[in-house]
């Protein structure tokens, strides 16, 4: 077996078994501490002094990022010979506007942008990523908001995609270490529902935020 034959193989097999498990774990993130501190004091004020129960991973669906928070969210690259490369990204949803105000925006971006079904309405999100760190500088990451992206109502409801909203700018990029962008992401939920936007990378866990 030569080495490139043996090297796609090794990479095929790291990536089977990644599969098996994608999706379904958090990832790990950190939040700038002085936010953090002042979310938890807040939160420590509204919860009762003999809570026994342990808090739940930073930035799960039960522990979501709170709204307008930057979250560090460590990642990995990988070449076409199966080698990693540690990364970290910055992901901050900036605003949200939803109903009739989301509708509005959509239309102003793209003129046949639907109205949401009855029951739903449109919730569009002012994302901003920026990616701060890796171990390469050879690497593009990629990230998409409707790949990596998905509205949850706060009833565990997920949109299924099956209407798309076009956004401008659209929240899709290739980039190298160092840059910043910025764009929106739209989706639905049940109307009056509370949502968190849910970010999916298919090797490697999710991470929730609150949209409110």
């Amino acid at each position: 077996m030569n080495k490139k034959i043996r090297n796609l193989f090794i990479f095929v097999v790291l990536l089977l078994s990644l599969l098996g498990g994608c999706g379904q774990d958090t990832k790990d993130i950190t939040v700038d501490e002085e936010e953090k501190q002042q979310t938890d004091a807040s939160e420590e004020s509204e919860e009762p002094e003999n809570k026994e129960e342990t808090e739940s991973k930073l930035g799960s669906r039960s522990n979501p990022v709170p709204f307008k928070k930057t979250a560090t969210v460590d990642d990995e690259l990988y070449n076409d010979e199966g080698d990693s490369f540690p990364i970290k990204f910055d992901l901050t949803i900036v605003e949200v506007d939803r109903g009739d105000a989301a509708y509005k925006k959509l239309v102003s971006m793209n003129e046949y942008n639907e109205a949401a079904p009855e029951g739903y309405e449109w919730v569009l999100a002012k994302t901003k990523v920026k990616f701060v760190e890796s171990a390469t500088e050879d690497l593009a990451f990629h990230i998409d908001g409707i790949m990596n992206f998905t509205m949850v109502s706060e009833n565990g409801d997920i949109y299924s995609g099956d209407i798309i909203g076009t956004t401008e700018p659209d929240f899709s990029f290739e980039m190298y270490v160092g840059s910043e962008k910025e764009g929106y992401i739209s989706g639905l939920v049940k109307t009056g529902e509370k949502a968190q936007l849910r970010y999916e990378e298919m090797l490697g866990g999710q991470v929730f935020f609150n949209l409110q």
